[in-house]
């Protein structure tokens, strides 16, 4: 059954307008590189991509009333996104993934946003009642970090977009939580079963199979083609 933000959780409607998902996208084809020993170039890029849609079409029918912005080096991806609705801006990615989310953070405060999450195109499982408890948070906290299952950071709620450095890399859960109380801002790291979980290794795509198993065999079985291979630049 479709569940709704605005029907659930009263606590949250004042953020709605104000709140806007950022979703960074490399290009499909330097995506899932921990993975070239378990899956062919194809095979990867489908997963990649497939990921993507998945989060896209999350967002659509579970938080229509939410403004998404994807960021991308990839104008096939952009194209993508906007035709799920989105709104998209275009990076060349040569100061890797922070200098992208600096890019869109710049974007999201001249467009007015008051906070906003950030969440990774890779998560296997999106869970509604994990994501509302995470926006949910910022009427306690300004930072809010949903901690990956190797100490990263799978989601980043902020308030204002800027309140801190953007930090992602090696255990950068604890790099966000150390730069928010630095500057003395309230901050919570949460902890979800499924948000922890984005893929980058086999044993990630392994775990995904176990929860997912309709969704995500093909990628384990070497006989079979993905499920809905596309070729984008």
């Amino acid at each position: 059954m479709m569940q709704h933000l605005t029907s659930n959780h009263p606590n949250i409607h004042h953020l709605i307008d104000k709140l806007c998902v950022v979703i960074p996208m490399k290009s499909p084809t330097r995506s899932k590189q921990r993975l070239v020993g378990s899956l062919s170039d194809s095979s990867r890029e489908s997963l990649s991509l497939t990921l993507f849609q998945n989060t896209l079409a999350f967002f659509k029918r579970h938080f229509p009333m939410l403004d998404v912005l994807v960021v991308s080096e990839s104008l096939d991806v952009l194209s993508l996104a906007q035709s799920y609705e989105t709104n998209t801006l275009f990076d060349d990615g040569s100061k890797g993934l922070n200098g992208a989310l600096d890019f869109a953070c710049d974007w999201v405060k001249q467009s007015g946003y008051d906070s906003q999450l950030i969440v990774p195109s890779d998560i296997a499982v999106l869970d509604y009642q994990e994501i509302t408890s995470l926006i949910a948070a910022i009427n306690e906290a300004q930072v809010v970090i949903a901690v990956a299952k190797d100490g990263g950071t799978n989601a980043l709620l902020t308030s204002p977009p800027d309140a801190i450095d953007f930090q992602y890399g090696y255990e950068s859960a604890s790099a966000h939580k150390t730069n928010a109380l630095n500057n003395r801002l309230v901050c919570r790291s949460l902890h979800f079963d499924n948000l922890a979980l984005d893929i980058d290794h086999s044993e990630d795509l392994q775990m995904a199979v176990i929860r997912q198993p309709k969704r995500f065999k093909a990628w384990k079985e070497p006989s079979l083609l993905p499920i809905k291979e596309h070729h984008y630049a």
